[in-house]
């Protein structure tokens, strides 16, 4: 029950007959076996076996010769063939060469028994890009592009048995300008307000953990947005809980240039309000707060695993999200006699959609 899918198993057995440098590719494959690997060598981004029909089908490669799928295309094309695939749904990753064949021998050179498995170029994964994780820098994305593309992790909780209320703790990020949303609210039974987040800002890729959205807000993600990536993480190891999100935030330095020297490390001030006054080091997770900075760490351990954690979290750009019904009972920041009497009308997200107000159907 605890099988991650995007794993795969590779007997030993097979990869003891396997080239080096194809034990190399089943080693990654093994890890990101829900990724479409573009393998360098040399000047090429090479593609094998199940990745190699991928290139096939979906970007007009042919396949080389050869005892196995195997397919290719020059570095140059890397960021039109990627953005291809990350726009179909796939993710891709980017392994390079960390080391050219003359490092090698020498390296090779330098060990007093090196073995055949040493005599291969040392590659690593430089990048994961999936559709919610695009930089849009020289390597990934598409310029010409003009609309969000929000990375939305969520977490929910019913509030009674009856199932009534809700709530809902909600982070997402556009990763283009690194901008985090973070905030916990409670909803009715019919996901109103999550309705309207869903509407204001459309994710591209969801998160979330295994079990645990209702069947009816599966429901609502299925039937608002078909065509965003989602994916379940498990409990734990992937989508943290709000004191291990805390720890890791501190632990890794991400706002070291935020550092107070009387202080310590001082944490945005969304994030900070969000921990316990009690707590002075910041690792306790305030009074309704716990579902928003789950889901924090969900997304701190997504953008980890796609190797943009440290450029993404480090601009240390946080703003609470607040629904906009809330925002404007509020109506603090406003000397308007619509906010003061709350007369403002709020266009939910079956009225938004029904519209047309911010995309034609």
């Amino acid at each position: 029950p605890e099988y991650d899918p995007t794993t795969l198993f590779v007997p030993e057995d097979y990869l003891r007959n396997c080239t080096p440098g194809m034990r190399k590719w089943w080693e990654l494959k093994s890890q990101y076996f829900d990724c479409v690997i573009f393998y360098k060598v040399g000047k090429f981004y090479e593609l094998y076996h199940m990745d190699a029909v991928v290139g096939v089908n979906k970007l007009g490669l042919v396949f080389m010769k050869g005892t196995w799928a195997h397919s290719g295309f020059p570095e140059i094309a890397f960021d039109r063939f990627s953005n291809i695939l990350v726009q179909k749904g796939h993710k891709v990753v980017r392994v390079e060469q960390m080391e050219t064949p003359e490092m090698m021998e020498a390296r090779c050179r330098a060990m007093s028994h090196p073995t055949k498995y040493d005599r291969v170029v040392h590659r690593e994964v430089c990048r994961i890009i999936s559709k919610g994780t695009q930089t849009y820098s020289i390597l990934d994305g598409d310029f010409s592009e003009t609309h969000n593309k929000y990375l939305l992790c969520l977490k929910e909780k019913c509030d009674d048995s009856t199932g009534l209320h809700r709530i809902y703790g909600v982070c997402f990020v556009d990763t283009t300008v690194g901008k985090f949303y973070l905030g916990q609210f409670l909803d009715d039974r019919h996901s109103s307000r999550f309705r309207t987040l869903l509407a204001h800002y459309p994710p591209v890729q969801i998160l979330f953990e295994r079990g645990n959205p209702t069947t009816e807000t599966q429901k609502i993600l299925k039937n608002l947005l078909p065509s965003a990536v989602q994916e379940g993480l498990i409990a734990g190891s992937q989508f943290w809980n709000a004191s291990k999100t805390l720890k890791a935030l501190i632990e890794e330095g991400y706002f070291k240039d935020k550092e107070n020297a009387n202080s310590g490390v001082v944490l945005p001030p969304v994030i900070e309000s969000m921990t316990a006054e009690s707590d002075s080091l910041g690792l306790t997770p305030g009074e309704n707060s716990e579902l928003a900075l789950s889901a924090l760490g969900c997304c701190i351990f997504y953008l980890k695993k796609c190797i943009i954690d440290r450029e993404i979290l480090s601009m240390a750009k946080f703003e609470e999200f607040v629904p906009v019904d809330t925002d404007i009972g509020k109506g603090i920041k406003s000397s308007s006699i619509f906010a003061n009497t709350n007369q403002r009308m709020v266009l939910d997200g079956v009225t938004l959609a029904n519209l047309e107000i911010f995309e034609n159907a």
